[in-house]
């Protein structure tokens, strides 16, 4: 074989080499996008008054802990969960989001910054959200999901009359 040849050859290993490593990059950045978007599309739900169907953003073998509460485990358990929660309504706000990820699976950090109403009462809560994801079939998911709460405490202006709420009752 020629020198120009094997030349050819090298180059071609090396575009190889090159176009895997963006492939590789591509996917990560990907991946921490469809990440953020998972942790976003939760508080969406909240925001809009859909707690109950959270269960939706989490794997089939998934868990959560909230602040101390027992585990809760799989999408079912989950979904029971979300519909029994004491919080009427909320609004929360996410910053920091911080995430990791190798192959199919991630993990990821995040602050919380909300609004709920308790018992007729209007709170400041603030939070962080310890996360696991797992990719499946092309869907990133929530494999866990663990919020241990920093604070809580009663509002002294009350909000629970202001807002726009889109009331589960009135739509069964």
């Amino acid at each position: 074989m020629n020198t120009e040849a094997n030349g050819t050859l090298a180059q071609v290993a090396q575009i190889s080499q090159q176009l895997q490593a963006l492939q590789r990059r591509v996917d990560q950045l990907e991946s921490v996008e469809a990440i953020r978007a998972l942790r976003a599309r939760y508080h969406m739900l909240v925001n809009e008054d859909q707690g109950p169907r959270l269960h939706e953003l989490f794997a089939e073998d998934a868990s959560v802990i909230y602040n101390g509460r027992p585990e809760v485990f799989g999408r079912e358990a989950i979904r029971s969960f979300f519909e029994n929660f004491p919080v009427q309504y909320a609004r929360q706000f996410i910053h920091q989001h911080e995430v990791s990820v190798d192959g199919d699976t991630g993990t990821g950090q995040s602050y919380l910054d909300g609004r709920p109403v308790h018992g007729g009462k209007s709170f400041y809560v603030v939070g962080r959200f310890d996360d696991t994801y797992v990719r499946i079939d092309g869907r990133w998911l929530f494999k866990k999901v663990v919020l241990t709460v920093h604070y809580m405490v009663e509002a002294a202006e009350h909000w629970e009359a202001l807002l726009p709420v889109k009331k589960n009752a009135e739509a069964a």
